[in-house]
């Protein structure tokens, strides 16, 4: 299964989170962190809450947001690992 296969998922354990307009603020409870995700950022999350491939989220930022796919395959892997290196999101 390669990295786009995989499904990533929030770690519920970890966070609780609440939408606020298009945004939305996340709190690490486990460094008592808070976290404030824009609007594209926002729209990964909620899809993150349930569980989303890289493609997944791929597709609904192109088709939410004013960007070129080759663009939105690099945001989201960077967002994927800025949310890993938080711990708020486990590796699949």
């Amino acid at each position: 299964m390669n990295q786009q296969e995989n499904v990533y998922r929030v770690d519920a354990t970890r966070v609780v989170w609440r939408a606020a307009g298009d945004e939305v603020v996340v709190l690490d409870t486990a460094q008592s962190v808070y976290f404030g995700l824009a609007r594209p950022g926002a729209l990964l999350w909620h899809r993150l809450v349930d569980g989303a491939t890289h493609s997944d989220l791929v597709a609904a930022l192109v088709q939410d947001e004013p960007v070129d796919p080759a663009q939105a395959r690099a945001d989201v892997s960077a967002f994927l690992d800025e949310l890993h290196g938080h711990g708020l999101l486990p590796r699949p």
